[in-house]
């Protein structure tokens, strides 16, 4: 048996030396496709969001989760989806004041909400009280169906200030004191808050980091991942603020369909680069393409055919250029700069959602950028010396060397697949 055993390794081994690159591409494609789940995704992730004001013994709670969240609800119980959600935040949500709980007013009630989400509001009143008030706020809402839940409250002082708190399954409870609420409204506490709020969205956003990795495949200098890091900030940042203040609005379904297509590309290139097949590849993401087009013509379903058609010409301008290693490493500084501004709209959900505060906008957008930054290059970092460790270590038990460059090509393949999953589970509403 044990002969069987490491014959079978052996085996495995050769085929990962000698493995084509464009079929492991075609063949991990096609393995996750069929494998993963519709409800796998990444920047679709569970959270929530809430509002909150304190008006002497009045505090008002508005609350917003995407519509699909609520299904999780849903298993044990035949109600309108909006019913079932209302009743699971007046069991879920409590406030005390003092230590005293503060009553429920009436029943929570329906506000109209953007397409997908479902919103509502719940209030409460307090106990008068002549000293100064503290009060907990007790959240635990969908924790019980998704563990990962992750909700953001904004907790309004007054007109013009706020501050920002993260209620995870380990986290259901915070304390609020409005003399130190008052107190801290400062400069460094808005960009402390936001740049913990941007660190938290980046390591909690898979395919931004999945988008990291298949940049850094392909890079072998430091001088080439410094080119790639900044093109990315640079992109996203330009959106990110652009988005936030207004000034740029889009379609959500669209921007995230759109992330996992950059996936698909910038994986894909990697092994194409190596093989000169860039040429080919373009062809077969034009003809998907293509085919998605005809979906959303004939049927009037999916991403919009205006999409569709502006990533074929991309892809048909950028692909072919892709002749080689050498060719496609220098022009990654401009993919990433391009792709960064895609992701920007991305990276801009959570904080359209939480909002900002009206009179430190420019703060709290600036730390919420450089939280990003500092978890992209921790994400860098780590991707690098795994690398380095891979590299140094890639002799196994029986002497053998696997090709490092065979293990890129197997990385990306699995990122390729990965990313057109969520292209196409995105773009017809799957994921």
């Amino acid at each position: 048996m044990s002969a069987l055993i490491a014959m079978s390794k052996l085996t495995a081994i050769s085929l990962l030396r000698t493995i084509n690159p464009i079929k492991a591409l075609a063949t991990s494609t096609i393995l996750l496709l069929m494998l993963l789940s519709p409800d796998s995704s990444a920047h679709n992730r569970s959270q929530s969001f809430s509002t909150w004001t304190f008006n002497e013994q009045q505090v008002s709670m508005v609350f917003t989760i995407k519509a699909r969240e609520v299904t999780r609800l849903m298993a044990a119980e035949i109600l309108p989806a909006e019913t079932i959600f209302l009743n699971h935040l007046k069991n879920n949500v409590r406030v005390q004041a003092n230590s005293l709980p503060c009553s429920i007013q009436g029943k929570a009630k329906p506000l109209l909400a953007a397409t997908g989400y479902l919103r509502a509001s719940l209030n409460f009143n307090c106990e008068p009280s002549t000293d100064n008030t503290n009060h907990d706020i007790q959240l635990d809402s969908f924790f019980g169906v998704a563990p990962s839940h992750v909700h953001y409250a904004r907790i309004a002082i007054d007109q013009q200030a706020s501050i920002e708190y993260l209620f995870t399954d380990a986290v259901r409870n915070h304390q609020l004191n409005q003399q130190q609420l008052a107190s801290t409204n400062s400069l460094y506490r808005t960009i402390s808050q936001y740049m913990a709020l941007g660190m938290e969205h980046i390591f909690g956003g898979i395919d931004h980091i999945a988008f990291l990795l298949a940049l850094l495949l392909l890079l072998r200098g430091l001088r080439d991942v410094l080119w790639i890091v900044t093109g990315f900030t640079v992109g996203h940042s330009i959106t990110l603020s652009l988005a936030v203040m207004g000034v740029v609005t889009t379609d959500t379904a669209a921007v995230e369909a759109i992330i996992g297509f950059t996936i698909a590309l910038v994986a894909a290139e990697n092994i194409g680069a190596k093989t000169s097949a860039n040429r080919h590849i373009a062809k077969l993401f034009v003809a998907g393409l293509s085919a998605m087009i005809l979906t959303s013509i004939i049927w009037g379903f999916g991403l919009t055919a205006l999409s569709c058609a502006g990533l074929v010409i991309f892809t048909l301008a950028y692909l072919p250029q892709s002749k080689d290693q050498s060719s496609a490493i220098a022009m990654r500084p401009l993919l990433s700069l391009a792709f960064g501004l895609i992701h920007g709209f991305g990276f801009a959900q959570v904080l359209t959602e939480i909002g900002l505060p009206s009179n430190q906008l420019w703060p709290a957008l600036l730390g919420f950028n450089l939280g990003v930054e500092l978890g992209q290059l921790i994400i860098v970092a780590l991707a690098w010396l795994t690398g380095y460790w891979v590299y140094s270590r890639r002799t196994d038990r029986f002497g053998t060397a696997i090709q490092t460059g065979v293990l890129l090509d197997i990385a990306s393949a699995l990122l390729c697949g990965l990313g057109l999953y969520w292209f196409i589970a995105r773009s017809y509403g799957v994921a």
